[in-house]
């Protein structure tokens, strides 16, 4: 729903076919020092808290907020259009109280409208609401038909000591036509009571996009997040030559919003407030989770390689690395005739068993061209014999 998996086959296949001017890549997988972890087993527990009246929706990012495991998810494919008519919102999310994923994960709860469609989290602006229902049908009052503003969530982490969470999102352009859409920059909205929804915030009020704090030019940061006693930390990742490099910044909890505050890394174990010098720290892929383990008393990356079914893991001592190569967790199911290649992997870390000696992992597999589930995989760990725990 988000990446032309098939283009991107067809251009890798060509680039390993042929030796094409612009073909070359960042490092792989294999880059980086040797992983000293090892996956004992991968146990595939199933799909996850179906809801009936969603086909099929991608993402799977989750976090803690309000005493709940909170799921939030991108474009959604509706059974029955809402009460605005749509039967493709932009973003979904779900929650439960079910921390234990050892049996599977259920429970989960979705606030719906007036006609019991599923609500989203982020929401759009009045001047965006009106542009997309004047793209609306077709014929529509606007042309182009179908042309719509989306709201893709990121990565959320908890704030405790100011009562909130922070929920990265980009704002998209999206046109008529399979995958033609564009980012036109990030930001990261504010959460503060469960029972509302979160704020998109107004940090350049004359822009045209008052909200956004990352420019499209700049890094997809909300890749991956996470928080370290009250420094926060954001992984931007995009495509460039068929690889995902991902990039670093950091900033006080208390100043997320204010741009000027960010530093970046810049390598060798410098950080710098110029963005345009950022480093990538890792080839990873778009959607991911990083996240300290206590078991292996390391950070821990996983996600999917792109245009993979091979789910990998990274370790590091530190957010910004050395990052290890990957070593390979599992190979996830390969997706239903007329569907993407799998997509979304990430852990759960809410959900670690013995400090992260197992680990939660889900994937969006399709099961059609429009539609899929959500898959829960759980990943035992082991440092490798002679590493210092």
């Amino acid at each position: 729903m988000r990446k032309p998996n098939f283009l991107w086959a067809l251009c890798i296949a060509c680039c390993s076919a042929l030796t094409i001017s612009g073909c070359s890549l960042y490092p792989s997988g294999n880059s980086g020092p040797a992983a000293d972890v090892t996956v004992v087993q991968s146990n595939d527990l199933g799909a996850i808290g179906s809801n009936p009246k969603i086909v099929g929706r991608d993402g799977g990012y989750s976090g803690v907020f309000g005493g709940y495991a909170v799921w939030l998810y991108g474009d959604t494919f509706l059974t029955n259009p809402n009460t605005q008519r749509q039967a493709l919102i932009s973003d979904s999310w779900a929650f439960t109280s079910d921390f234990n994923a050892q049996d599977g994960i259920s429970g989960f709860q979705e606030r719906e409208d007036a006609v019991g469609a599923p609500l989203m989290l982020l929401q759009l602006t009045a001047t965006e609401q009106a542009f997309n229902a004047a793209h609306a049908g077709n014929p529509c009052q606007q042309q182009p038909c179908g042309a719509r503003w989306a709201l893709w969530p990121g990565a959320m982490v908890a704030d405790p000591t100011r009562n909130r969470a922070l929920v990265f999102y980009q704002l998209v352009s999206a046109q008529p036509g399979n995958f033609n859409f564009q980012a036109v920059g990030y930001s990261v909205a504010s959460w503060q009571n469960f029972a509302d929804l979160p704020q998109r915030p107004a940090i350049n009020p004359a822009a045209e996009h008052p909200d956004l704090l990352f420019s499209q030019n700049q890094p997809s940061f909300g890749s991956a997040a996470l928080v370290d006693g009250d420094t926060f930390y954001a992984y931007g990742c995009y495509n460039s030559e068929f690889s995902v490099p991902c990039v670093l910044g950091r900033v006080d909890l208390a100043d997320v919003t204010n741009l000027s505050s960010w530093t970046f890394y810049a390598g060798n174990g410098n950080w710098s407030s110029q963005i345009s010098t950022a480093m990538w720290v890792f080839t990873g892929n778009h959607i991911l989770n990083v996240s300290w383990n206590d078991y292996l008393q390391r950070y821990v990356a996983v996600y999917n390689q792109p245009l993979s079914g091979n789910v990998v893991i990274r370790t590091a001592p530190a957010p910004a690395g050395p990052w290890s190569a990957e070593v390979m967790a599992f190979e996830a199911l390969q997706p239903a005739a007329g569907g993407n290649s799998v997509d979304d992997a990430q852990a759960h870390p809410e959900y670690n068993v013995n400090g992260g000696q197992f680990m939660f992992v889900t994937y969006t597999h399709a099961t059609g061209a429009f539609s899929s589930e959500e898959r829960l995989v759980s990943v035992q760990l082991q440092l490798t014999t002679g590493s210092a725990q």
